[in-house]
Order: C-alpha cells, then structure tokens, then sequence
C-alpha cells in the first residue's frame, strides 16, 4: 500500500502474449484465458483520500487488473485500462470479493472514468449498481462445448419434428403468417421523422450539432460465428476467441438520427476502425425481414446497396437508410413496419462461414420514438457521444440521399 492511501505503486504491465492458441475440436486454450497461477487475485482495497487525477486513476487500474489476472499474460495491452480489460476479457474475473474491492477505486476516481468502468462491469449497459457475474460470465470453456453438443442432438431431433409438423401445417402457417404479419389497426413504424418538406440540400443545413438520443443507440456486442465447411450450418455454430474479430465487441456503438431530410445511422468506433471494417445496416420489420440494406467498407461479399456517406472520419461514419415512418408493402404479400436497425461488423476469416458483432437498435411499438435530428454545412467536423466513453467525430461530405 502506497502513501496517501494508494494502494499500488506503479506496476510494470505485462507484454502482448501472441502464444494464444485455440483447438477448435475442443475449444480448450492452451494459453489461459481465465486468470494464471494459485494466488488470491483480489487487490486490497484504495484507502480514502482526495480524488485521483485520470492519470492516476488509470495507473491504478492497471495496478489492480494485473493484481486480478495473475500470472496470466496479455494478449493485448492498451493504454486505457477500460479498454484494456475489454479487450483482453478481464472482467470474467470479477468475482464479488474483487468487485467489492475495486468499489473502493471507483469512489476515488474522477466521475467520467468511474461511469465508463461501471458501464464495463454492468455489461455494457450504463448503471450505478454492482451485480453479480451473469450466467455467460460464469461458464468455463469446457461448459460451452458441452452445451455446444448438447444443443446439436436436440437440433437434431427438433429438425424431425419440425419437418414433419410443416409439411402436415405447411397451409395453415401461411395463413397464420399473413395473419400476424400486419397489425390491420397499425399507421407508423416504431421510429418518426420530423415532417420535412424541404430540399436535402436545405434541410441539411438546419438542426444543429447532433445530440444521440439513448434509447436509439446500441453497442455491437452480440457475437455470431458459423465454422467453415460442409454439413447443416446448425451443427458449425461455434464461439470465436475475441481475436478472430476485426474489433472487440462492446468497442462500436451505434445511433439513429435525422440528417437532410432522411434517416441516418452513425457508427462509432475506435481510431481507424472506418478504413479496415466492414459494416452492414438494415431497417427490418419485427419478424426481421429487411426493408432496406446498406453495406460499407471493405466487405468480401457485400449486402443490399451501397450508401450515401454523409459524414466520414477515423472514427465515426454517416450512412443512409431509408426508414419509412407508415407501412410498406411487402412483395410477398402483407404490410411491414420498421421496428428496428440492425447494425453489424462483419469479419472476414477463411476459418468462419460467418463472423460478425451485431447490435440492435429497436424500440416497442407502443413506444415510437422521435429521431433527433442535425445540420451542417459541407466540410463541417462533427462530434458524436454515443455514450459509454464512445466519441467520434467526422467531416461532413456533402453527399446527400438521393444525389442531391
């Protein structure tokens, strides 16, 4: 315990470990990804005292999260620890000893660090309270696989049954399809536009900076990934190591908004992150049928349309979509609604069918939204704060919906 209360001194971080290596027939890691060695991993806890500068906050953390990880080495070092425990899954070891431990950090730190590290440990999703590790959280590797193989033979038996009840229903769904698809008393989508009878050109002027509404932004946290090769998709579903993604999940996050008279979808990432990532949008209905579908950056096998770019730099992008605000007839028959924005980084890896980090922004129905709205002029830099420590910023293009 150091003077003035600090309970570390400053600590010599470990070095990138490179050595990590994934057997997918068992999904065992033979370089551990779960905490080293046999000692207690819970720090003692910060003394009181004034509050910490940000760089003293930080040497902190780093302090206590090498306490926590052991002897464990890193498989990436960052220099914001927030980031660091993101991206190297530090957080699994969070028990409650070393939650209640690290509450005493929090209370010393500066607030806008000790709301980023709540919003890390809560999940993802801002809170002020501690809870207790989540059921995902709590499973070792080896319970994944079991459950892996466990759900493969009941895919199996459910694809049976199911074949034989279709072909037995096969009418009757239909009918209850069409029946449910459309709500015969529903007008409007789930999201609203600002009625906007002016040019793009003028309406992109007007506005003022962006202000991200919470309720219509998303983190992109939930990992999907399908293993390349031959056989029923069902049973190549698997669990990816982070590193097999372009990006940690829970580092892009995700907003709507209104810019030159349309809808608009800003993604916000770490530096650079618009240069190498592939990123995919789609307005879908509550059965998730897409209703319009844009594909940006470097993608092996792009999706839907190419989209107007209304603002680009490191760190954040403005991509078109077409959002209607009432009905639209669907070519199969029925009337769809826009529910909800999904928003993806899709990975590219011979190694995976599928790869990618999805997130969602959806409201419910009785609950329609307002889609806040911005302006600017050509050449502008914006800022967006989506929250949970994301900032990006970016230049207006000019480039308007429609080529105006």
């Amino acid at each position: 315990m150091a003077e003035d209360g600090e309970p570390f001194e400053a600590v010599s971080l470990p070095s990138e470990d490179t050595t990590l290596e994934i057997r997918p027939d068992s999904f065992v890691v033979t370089s551990g990804f779960l905490r080293a060695g046999d000692q207690s991993n819970v720090p003692p806890i910060a003394e009181a005292g004034p509050p910490w500068t940000f760089d003293e906050a930080n040497e902190q953390a780093h302090g206590f999260l090498v306490h926590v990880a052991g002897e464990r080495t890193m498989p990436e070092y960052l220099d914001d620890p927030v980031e660091h425990a993101r991206a190297n899954g530090l957080m699994l070891l969070f028990s409650e000893e070393v939650h209640d431990s690290f509450q005493t950090y929090l209370a010393r730190m500066p607030d806008p660090r000790a709301d980023a590290w709540r919003d890390l440990i809560a999940g993802g999703a801002s809170s002020e309270a501690f809870g207790p590790l989540t059921l995902q959280e709590k499973l070792t590797e080896e319970q994944v696989g079991e459950a892996l193989a466990v759900g493969r033979r009941q895919r199996i038996v459910n694809l049976i049954v199911g074949t034989v009840v279709t072909t037995v229903l096969v009418v009757g769904g239909i009918a209850l399809y069409q029946a449910f698809l459309v709500d015969e008393g529903r007008t409007e989508g789930s999201f609203q536009f600002e009625d906007d009878s002016e040019p793009p050109a003028v309406a992109a002027l007007t506005g003022g900076p962006p202000a991200a509404a919470p309720e219509l932004t998303t983190a992109l946290t939930v990992t999907v990934a399908v293993e390349a090769g031959s056989g029923p998709e069902s049973d190549r579903v698997t669990v990816a190591p982070f590193s097999a993604y372009p990006h940690p999940p829970g580092s892009i996050r995700a907003s709507l908004f209104q810019y030159a008279g349309s809808g608009h979808v800003v993604i916000v990432g770490p530096d650079g992150f618009t240069e190498d990532s592939c990123l995919r949008a789609s307005v879908v209905t509550d059965l998730l049928r897409p209703l319009d579908t844009v594909t940006f950056g470097p993608c092996g096998q792009p999706v839907g349309r190419i989209p107007t770019v209304g603002c680009l730099g490191p760190s954040a992008v403005l991509l078109d979509l077409d959002v209607p605000t009432g009905g639209v007839d669907l070519p199969e028959g029925g009337t769809g609604f826009a529910d909800a924005v999904r928003i993806q980084l899709v990975g590219d890896d011979p190694d995976y069918e599928v790869l990618t980090i999805r997130g969602t922004i959806e409201v419910a129905e009785d609950d329609a939204v307002a889609v806040p709205r911005f302006g600017g002029d050509e050449g502008d830099e914006l800022t967006f704060d989506l929250g949970a420590d994301r900032i990006g910023t970016c230049t207006l293009t000019g480039d308007l919906p429609g080529g105006s």
